[in-house]
């Protein structure tokens, strides 16, 4: 007569007690369907109907605990139980979202560390017993058989089911915090950028803020640090861009951290054919806000106008590889290329250009794809 049953074949595993103890777990708290592959003799499994007569908390109990080394580790952890294909799998998944978005959408590889601390567990199962050769072969070892012993000995265990959730819900809501956090700083310093911090909108505008800001830098209104940025971008735009200069000094010395006045120094030095000034403000901008991988761009840009076209094309190559389908970045790398005398890589890279410009809109970019085109085919 065959004595085995689902868990005695679990208490043969060569596996610590407290795993065996989370097999058991899983296994009772749910029955499991199960399919035979008659062609390829594999089998596929799920989790079938839970076991009615207990509540979610007691389900729980017999279910899984949260699995902190997997939370830690992450898709390492997976390789490491010799779960390689979905441990794989998670980790380039991981690596590509850090690699491609470098961003604040890189941060989202964190999610892949809880969907590691949750269903660790239930992953090694299906690879230790449920991949168990004695269970490939006896199907009907996996039926509702209960140890009810066992049952009334979990049960007499508090359950870890609130403190569970409290634990996952602060995780995932801090991580979204911090996320949504880089989101916004992102997008924050992204405008600074694209709109030159256009405070005011005409001349009324700018000189009734320069009178305030004087006012407020009088009165000694803080933070100081602002009220000169913003006498500086109102200087900026009324033209006296030296007296802007003079009052974004006077806000980077009050807070040598602040990142806008360093922007606008930098835009402000290009506009006067000062490009040493602009690449040391948009380096110190780049320093304080690492993450802002558009600042290669600038700093490349104001390489390449000092002539530094080396300097220029290892600052472009790092901005293409952080907005691969930005074609002004590829067209800047291009032209560097050119006066260094890669003609080849050239090339290259304004095809790229002209492949990003096709896939954005080939109809409203046609003038621009033709003249690329053009002068790729002239280039010897």
């Amino acid at each position: 007569m065959d004595n085995r049953n689902i868990y005695t074949i679990i208490d043969s595993l060569n596996v610590s007690q407290g795993w065996k103890t989370t097999f058991k777990k899983i296994q009772t708290a749910y029955f499991h369907n199960f399919y035979q592959g008659k062609a390829n003799n594999v089998h596929a499994w799920r989790y079938g109907q839970p076991i009615i007569s207990y509540g979610s908390s007691d389900r729980f109990k017999f279910f899984t605990r949260f699995n902190f080394f997997a939370l830690i580790f992450g898709p390492l952890y997976y390789i490491f139980k010799l779960m390689i294909f979905k441990g794989l799998l998670l980790l380039l998944l991981e690596a590509g979202l850090i690699y491609q978005f470098d961003f604040p959408i890189g941060y989202l590889a964190v999610f892949i560390h809880i969907y590691a601390a949750i269903f660790a567990n239930s992953d090694y199962f299906i690879q230790k017993v449920l991949n168990h050769k004695l269970i490939k072969e006896n199907p009907g070892y996996l039926s509702d058989y209960i140890d009810e012993n066992f049952i009334k000995t979990t049960l007499r265990n508090s359950s870890l089911y609130v403190p569970f959730v409290i634990f996952v819900f602060i995780l995932t809501a801090g991580a979204a915090y911090f996320i949504s956090g880089e989101f916004i700083k992102d997008a924050k310093y992204q405008e600074i950028v694209n709109n030159r911090q256009k405070i005011c909108n005409n001349d009324n505008e700018c000189t009734a803020l320069v009178h305030a800001s004087l006012k407020n830098i009088k009165a000694g209104k803080e933070p100081l640090y602002t009220e000169y940025f913003n006498l500086g971008a109102a200087y900026y735009h009324l033209g006296n861009k030296q007296a802007a200069i003079n009052a974004l000094n006077q806000a980077t010395t009050k807070k040598p951290d602040y990142f806008a006045p360093y922007i606008l120094k930098g835009i402000i030095f290009t506009e006067l054919g000062q490009y040493n000034y602009a690449r040391a403000s948009y380096e110190k901008a780049l320093n304080i806000y690492p993450k802002g991988k558009f600042l290669y761009y600038l700093v490349g840009s104001a390489c390449y106008k000092e002539g530094k076209y080396t300097e220029a094309k290892a600052n472009f190559e790092k901005a293409v590889k952080a907005y691969p389908k930005k074609a002004s970045y590829w067209e800047a790398l291009a032209y560097t290329k050119i006066y260094l005398r890669d003609t080849k890589g050239a090339k290259a890279d304004l095809q790229k250009a002209v492949k990003v410009l096709k896939n954005e809109s080939e109809t409203k970019n046609g003038t621009k794809i033709e003249a690329l085109e053009r002068y790729i085919d002239g280039l010897r």
